[in-house]
């Protein structure tokens, strides 16, 4: 009987099978004189889903572009998925023809629509919403970015740096606080929803990644009952929780504006001005302020943790950055009228943002209507990629392209550089930000940010890569509280950290008589780096017979998997993960400027601690609250 049984499941696996492929073949029949777009060929029914590693998958979607060329599609379990390696290319499609090119895919895990909810501009259809929102958020942009963003990021920088010297190890609290503080102050005039807000931002992550909501990976599971499916009613406490926290938001800037103590933020212009948006139901206007607050708490921390990454692995370019600071800021933290004079940090920020791009995958855009280029056929409802890790290592454009080197964007001769160097490097209008009509409204705002942001830390603090050797391990790391205790470089070692300098460099001197390039250990088929476990310290020497003789299989294995600036979080938004770094201040002069300017803000009312708005614990187990992430 269970013979039978599974017989008559297979049967039906196969038939289910051949219907699917047939389905398939009608939907994507290539019109004569046109040609079917190369890619992978994958497997019935799944496509080429067991392909793709949920670690690092850009890496394999950049390799695919290597090897079927700059566009290529792929089948993901019965979704067309068009890749696109190139900047042109990219431009030529989504840009010029925006007109079918400006729609978003639907994302299953959410509770409404994404693409008709005009919940979240950047995921919406073009449709009446997006225009909506679309003009609003260009109004508050421009008015925020001509009041200097308020001075709401130089406020912060400085409750940013204390943190940073009580806590060095909590490193990406503070970077992560900073951001969602500044945020909160332009969409509410408030910081004491920071932590709120990043927990709306986390949640909302994990709703539309890809690899996060398991309505994501498997949609039919949302058509169930929520008692039967523990995720749909995760994300529908989250929607609900998240309604509320909008709501609650609003109502206070209206009372702040009925007390007449309103600060400036994009709310007040919205409630000074309900009728002029033209907003179709009553959320729509807190869902329009809330999202802009989301999503910068989303990416722009993402640059900055990179920054401290970068500096430790290519210290070289940190002293460079702290001449020019030095030289232009003198004892005082950067100002937002420094940014002409500081030319080589800008170089910095842009450089973070290509090396390790926060959207390493770009936001999708959804087809429309058929299409064809260079006589390849693209079907009508495919899900476009430009995939930002591919482009910015288009070596014709970035030289070198693995290395973390801010000198191409200020140096003449590398194809990046521009003129005037008051105005360029810019990261306004880089590719990180999207193309034609989907572009980032809020580029500006994440401009701001990380100039003063990473700025004040270049400008107050030392960086380096912690070892083995010289890491206290062992206990609680050596943490800088009082600047008078740091006549010697006392460490801020993040614990959460599994990869030291031994074993970046573990069994890998050389690889067929040469020092392995950054391309050959990265971008290797079939390796995706940072999905490694820790190497055991003890085993992390491998042995090699001689220098110039070909490398064992256990020393390329080794080759493949030796970068930890590799290791991101697999979401949508890839931050790095948590690494061991020394962070101490540059002198004690600094150090206690800036607490006695961080002390002086909170006595005069400047900074108030952060708010619980769903009771104890955060509303665990509670209708309303923090999920879990």
């Amino acid at each position: 009987m269970a013979y039978l049984t599974v017989l008559v499941l297979a049967i039906a696996l196969v038939l289910f099978a051949f219907w699917w492929r047939s389905i398939l073949s009608r939907r994507h029949r290539v019109p004569p004189g046109l040609k079917e777009l190369p890619g992978p060929k994958g497997y019935p029914i799944l496509g080429s889903v067991p392909d793709v590693p949920e670690k690092n998958s850009f890496i394999k979607f950049a390799d695919w572009g290597k090897e079927y060329g700059p566009i290529y599609q792929v089948n993901l379990a019965g979704h067309n998925h068009v890749w696109i390696s190139s900047d042109q290319i990219s431009k030529d499609l989504l840009a010029k023809k925006g007109a079918i090119y400006s729609d978003r895919p639907h994302i299953p895990a959410l509770i409404s629509d994404n693409r008709t909810s005009s919940q979240y501009l950047p995921l919406l259809s073009k449709n009446d919403g997006w225009t909506r929102q679309r003009k609003f958020a260009n109004a508050i942009m421009r008015e925020s970015e001509k009041a200097l963003f308020h001075r709401y990021p130089e406020l912060e920088a400085k409750r940013m740096l204390v943190e940073l010297l009580d806590e060095p190890d909590r490193y990406n609290h503070a970077l992560e606080s900073f951001i969602s503080r500044v945020t909160c102050r332009l969409a509410w005039g408030r910081s004491e929803a920071s932590d709120e807000l990043k927990q709306r931002a986390r949640e909302l992550l994990i709703g539309v990644s890809p690899t996060g909501a398991l309505g994501n990976k498997i949609p039919f599971l949302m058509s169930l009952p929520d008692w039967l499916v523990p995720a749909k009613a995760w994300e529908r406490r989250r929607a609900a929780t998240e309604r509320v926290f909008f709501q609650v938001m609003q109502g206070e800037v209206e009372t702040d504006i009925r007390e007449k103590r309103a600060p400036s933020s994009w709310m007040k212009t919205f409630l000074e001005n309900r009728s002029k948006w033209g907003f179709q139901y009553e959320m729509e206007g807190a869902y329009a302020v809330g999202m802009h607050g989301i999503a910068g708490a989303l990416t722009i921390a993402a640059p900055m943790q990179t920054f401290c990454l970068a500096m430790c692995y290519y210290p070289q370019f940190l002293p460079m950055l702290q001449e020019e600071l030095d030289r232009v800021c003198g004892d005082r933290l950067p100002i937002a009228e420094d940014r002409p004079n500081l030319p080589f940090l800008r170089a910095v920020i842009r450089e973070c943002l290509r090396w390790r791009p926060p959207v390493p995958t770009g936001i999708p855009h959804f087809l429309t209507e058929d299409d064809e280029y260079n006589g390849y056929l693209i079907p009508k409802g495919s899900v476009m990629h430009p995939l930002e890790w591919a482009i910015a290592r288009d070596p014709a454009t970035f030289p070198d392209p693995e290395a973390f080197n801010p000198l191409r964007w200020v140096e003449p001769g590398y194809p990046t550089y521009r003129e005037p160097l008051t105005h360029y490097p810019t990261i306004i209008n880089s590719t990180q930000f999207g193309y034609g009509r989907r572009v980032c409204q809020g580029q500006t705002v994440a401009d701001e940010d990380l100039l003063i942001g990473i700025g004040s830390i270049a400008w107050l603090f030392n960086m380096e890569q912690a070892s083995y050797q010289n890491a206290d391990l062992k206990g609680e790391p050596n943490v800088v509280v009082d600047p008078e205790k740091i006549e010697s470089k006392s460490l801020g070692v993040n614990e959460k950290a599994s990869i030291s300098t031994e074993e970046l460099n573990a069994g890998v001197d050389l690889i067929d008589g040469m020092q392995p390039t950054m391309e050959d250990v990265i971008l290797s088929k079939y390796s995706y780096p940072g999905s490694f476990p820790t190497l055991n310290h003890a085993e992390e020497k491998l042995p090699i017979e001689e220098p110039k003789k070909k490398p064992t299989t256990e020393v390329k294995k080794a080759a493949k998997m030796i970068d930890p600036t590799l290791d991101f979080t697999t979401l949508l938004i890839a931050k790095p993960m948590p690494f061991k770094f020394r962070m101490w201040p540059r002198d004690t002069e600094r150090a206690t400027k800036v607490r006695n300017m961080c002390s002086e803000s909170f006595q005069n009312g400047e900074y108030c601690n952060s708010r619980e708005y769903w009771g104890e614990n955060q509303g665990i187990d509670k209708p309303l609250g923090w999920g879990k992430v």
